[in-house]
């Protein structure tokens, strides 16, 4: 709900009747909910310009570069456009220094467009805590005793992601017996689509352990399960509704498109 509050964070000073008060207060409680920004620009639409001072805006834009999201995790492109946004300013001022969705007089709808380059996200999955993401993740999807082994007895390390042409991309990673120190290469190549634009699919993946292919009926309960928790559907529980326009892979860039809609009764 970081959206929330960043346009909240902007709406309650409102000094001036241009917008170039909020602006700056957007910009600046977005940079507050990220490590850095190569390059942000916050611009919001008015017109009468009057109306911001009954809390209502047209549309803001946030266009940035170089984001940093954590110390770990850089997006190489970040685009916001909002549907307009009206705010119950009483509201808003009662919630003081902490600005809740409560004080949405509607439901904020914005388009979201982010660009990542593989280098970028290859520094992340380096990170302490993409490692334990991905040892979490491996352990819930594989389930039973065969998640209870790999969970105890081996560690993953050098994950590494590629990306490749129509919308395909390989994995790999290598699980270390913490005990003798010896490795097992894996090796993953899939494709990704889009389900109905809740659910992220694995087309035709292809997979190796160790240089061993594995066999299509143990890939087919890999696939599933890890088909299950690529949705969006869990988000609805924090009254943010997703739904994914676009994801497109080639071996520049992973680009994505998604159209989210926050509800005011979520706190």
């Amino acid at each position: 709900m970081e959206l929330v509050t960043i346009l909240l964070s902007g709406l309650t000073a409102l000094l001036s009747l241009t917008g170039v008060v909020v602006d700056k207060n957007i910009e600046a409680a977005f940079r507050s909910q990220i490590d850095r920004a190569e390059e942000l620009q916050v611009r919001t639409d008015n017109a009468p310009a009057h109306q911001i001072i009954n809390g209502k805006i047209d549309k803001v834009r946030v266009a940035g570069r170089g984001l940093w999201v954590t110390k770990d995790l850089r997006l190489d492109t970040l685009e916001i456009e909002t549907d307009p946004i009206a705010v119950n300013l009483s509201a808003l001022q009662a919630d003081g220094q902490t600005p809740r969705a409560s004080s949405l007089g509607q439901p904020i709808q914005a388009a979201i467009r982010l660009k990542l380059n593989e280098g970028d996200l290859n520094n992340f999955l380096k990170s302490p805590s993409a490692i334990a993401q991905l040892q979490s993740m491996t352990t819930r999807t594989l389930g039973g005793a065969a998640a209870s082994s790999l969970n105890k007895d081996y560690q993953i390390t050098n994950p590494q992601v590629k990306f490749l042409a129509n919308n395909r991309l390989g994995l790999s990673a290598e699980l270390k017996d913490p005990g003798s120190g010896e490795t097992l290469a894996v090796k993953l190549e899939t494709g990704v689509g889009v389900i109905g634009g809740r659910k992220f699919q694995l087309v035709e993946p292809t997979a190796t352990v160790g240089g061993t292919q594995v066999p299509p009926f143990l890939l087919a309960g890999l696939t599933t399960g890890i088909g299950d928790r690529l949705n969006v559907d869990m988000l609805e529980q924090r009254g943010l509704s997703t739904r994914i326009l676009q994801f497109k892979v080639n071996p520049q860039q992973l680009e994505l498109a998604a159209f989210v809609r926050i509800s005011g009764k979520q706190e």
